[in-house]
This record gives structure tokens, sequence and C-alpha cells, in this order.
């Protein structure tokens, strides 16, 4: 076979002292350069007369109290008009991270809720001075006080509740929790801070009493899942017995708390005791657990009874 000759392949000096030629400029090149080169005596460029300092935009306007409040409004339905668009979708499942877990991590219902009950109830948390407004008292009061978005919230979530209690009742237990939290928070910190959560769960349950029927469930799951539970709340669930047909949702209710919430067991008694005598319609069905838990009342109406009507013999 034939070998090619490689001893010369490595030899580069020829290629190193290789130098391109460039093309010498003539006469009259030489003399147009010339021309236009700067002339040698040209004074200083002279400073401008008006010096120009960084542009900034002017600031705006300051708003008034009347805009202030209307704009506040106006994000506030639009924050609770992306809500309702949510309320129809379901809410993607995610893995449980335990105490790692953030509050609103996802673009979902969940999310928004946790972040305008916050808002609500964490927004304005210590700047707030007097008191909130009594169940009687007049608006005067409240018309004079200053614009409070987190009040503006909290009316919008009430009616955003109310109008659909049966779907949004995890809404308002959640709204609620955080707003006796903040309460208890508040009141280490001062004892004559503004507390909310006692206004707004009275005005929920005024809310959705008069629109619950003998079969509804939903009263039964907001008295178990609210923090807190006293004898207002307890006066709300008795006016129910003023209608024959919801009195077991009444008893029901009281009954439930008895067995699962024992820190308010002798008030739901009272409450059933009081049921027992001054609603005719619900003395059976309360005699029954107060046979168990209570039972001395109904003894002594018994001895009373038996005794007055020796009397009148």
């Amino acid at each position: 076979l034939y070998a090619p000759d490689i001893s010369h392949w490595g030899d580069d000096d020829e290629d190193d002292d290789y130098e391109p030629d460039y093309p010498i400029e003539d006469a009259e090149q030489i003399v147009n350069k010339l021309n236009n080169a700067p002339p040698d005596d040209l004074p200083p460029e002279r400073p401008p007369e008006v010096a120009l300092g960084p542009f900034r935009i002017p600031q705006p306007p300051p708003l008034t109290e009347e805009e202030t409040e209307e704009h506040s409004k106006g994000t506030v339905r639009r924050v609770f008009g992306t809500m309702s668009t949510l309320d129809g979708t379901t809410a993607a499942k995610s893995a449980v991270t335990g105490l790692n877990r953030l509050a609103a991590s996802n673009y979902d219902r969940d999310a928004w809720v946790t972040m305008i009950c916050r808002l609500a109830t964490r927004a304005s948390a210590g700047l707030e001075n007097g008191k909130v407004k009594s169940e009687g008292e007049s608006n005067q009061s409240l018309s004079r006080q200053a614009f409070s978005i987190s009040d503006s919230i909290r009316d919008t979530l009430y009616m955003y509740v109310v109008e659909d209690f049966r779907r949004r009742i995890d809404i308002a237990i959640s709204w609620l929790n955080e707003e006796w939290y903040n309460d208890q928070v508040q009141l280490k910190q001062d004892e004559n801070s503004v507390q909310h959560y006692q206004r707004w769960v009275l005005k929920v349950l005024d809310g959705i009493v008069p629109y619950l029927d003998a079969k509804d469930k939903v009263l039964i799951r907001f008295l178990s899942e609210i923090p807190g539970m006293n004898v207002d709340i307890l006066a709300r669930v008795k006016k129910l017995a003023r209608d024959p047909e919801r009195v077991t949702l009444t008893i029901q209710s009281l009954q439930y708390l008895l067995l699962m919430r024992p820190p308010v067991r002798e008030i739901c008694i009272d409450a059933l005791e009081d049921l027992w005598r001054n609603y005719d319609d619900a003395k059976a069905p309360s005699a029954k657990l107060l046979t168990k838990y209570r039972p001395h009342v109904l003894q002594e109406a018994t001895t009373n009874g038996s005794t007055e009507g020796m009397k009148t013999e």
C-alpha cells in the first residue's frame, strides 16, 4: 500500500512568518483624512446654560377620606368576586405536611378565605380605640367612627356567609376562629382591647337561625366547631324552641354539646332546664335529658305538684 509522507506536517514555520500586505494610501486619501480632522485651535465645549437634573414623577395628590373609603370597598368587592368564582371549584389534594404546612399556598378558595379572614382580624389589631358597639346600642356612635377596612371586610364576609350559609358554614367557622384567637392575643397585651368575637358570632347566629329547618345539621356543626360558647349563644339556640317543628333540633344541639364539649356542660344543662320550665313543646324531650343530668329538678317539681294537690283537696 502507498504510505503518504507526513514528515512535513508539523512544520509550521512558514505559516508563522506570513504577514498580510495592506494597501498603501495614496496622496489623495491622506489629504482627505487631514481635511476631516478637527482643528487644533477648537475652543472647549461650553457647559449648558440650564443644568438638567434627574427626572422624577410628581407625587399624586392625597386621597380624601371619601375616596379612600370608596377605593377600599372596591378592593374588598373584587376580592370577594374572586372567591365567588372559586366556589364551584374543588380543592386539589395535597400531601399532609403537618406543622410545616402553609396556610395559603394554593390559588384556591381556602387560600383566599384564610387571607381574607386574617386581613379582617389582624390587619388593624392593636390600632383600634374605644369599644365595639353593643347589640342594643344605636348606630350614631358607629357612624362617627373612622372608616375601618377590617370592619368593611367583616361586613362583606358576613353577607357572603349568610347568602348561602349551608355551603359556606366552614368559612364562618374559620372566620370566627380567627376572631377568637386574635381577641385572646390582644387581651394578653391590653385588658381594654376591643373584642370582636362575641359580636360577630351572635350576628352570624341571628342571620342563619331564622332560616333553619327541622332537619338542618348545620347548627350542630356550627356550635361544635366555634371556639367560644357562652349563655348568650345558647339563648339564640333556645329561641328555636318557640317553633314546635324545631324543638327537636334545639334538643339535639344541646345534647351534642353535652356529650362533646364538657367545659360548657353546666350552661347547657341550665338551658335544658329553662326549656323544661318555660317551653311547653320542649318539656317532654328536655325532661329525658334532665333525668340523667339534673334529676333533682324533676323530683322537686313532682314533690311540689303533689303538695299543691294535697292542699287543694
